[in-house]
């Protein structure tokens, strides 16, 4: 199982964004980038993985975001989805961060699954 975050974005998230807001989530962690799946992770100094983000997906379609997230959100919305380890206190803190980060810098707000 894993923790799962989404920012949801009302501009586009550009990469200084993104990269902005992992730096503040994840202070001491290493970022890498899986350029052919389109993923970033956070790793923990030690090497555990703290979470992962996918690159960001524009929803155009109506109520789409209240009909999978329960949330009333005006489209078109930008969403960038991030899932950390269920059982690791540090990796949703992170997670958490990330997405509350994300959502402030492109005017937007975040969810978490729990």
């Amino acid at each position: 199982m894993t923790f799962d975050v989404v920012a949801l974005c009302r501009r586009e998230p550009g990469p200084e964004a993104v990269i902005a807001a992992l730096l503040t989530a994840g202070e001491g962690s290493f970022v890498d980038l899986d350029a052919d799946r389109q993923l970033i992770g956070v790793r923990h100094s030690g090497g555990r993985r703290l979470l992962t983000v996918e690159s960001a997906r524009l929803v155009r379609v109506p109520g789409e975001v209240d009909r999978l997230l329960g949330l009333d959100v005006p489209s078109p919305v930008w969403w960038v989805e991030g899932r950390a380890p269920d059982d690791d206190v540090e990796a949703e803190a992170v997670a958490r961060t990330f997405a509350e980060a994300l959502a402030v810098a492109t005017g937007g707000r975040p969810w978490s699954s729990r």
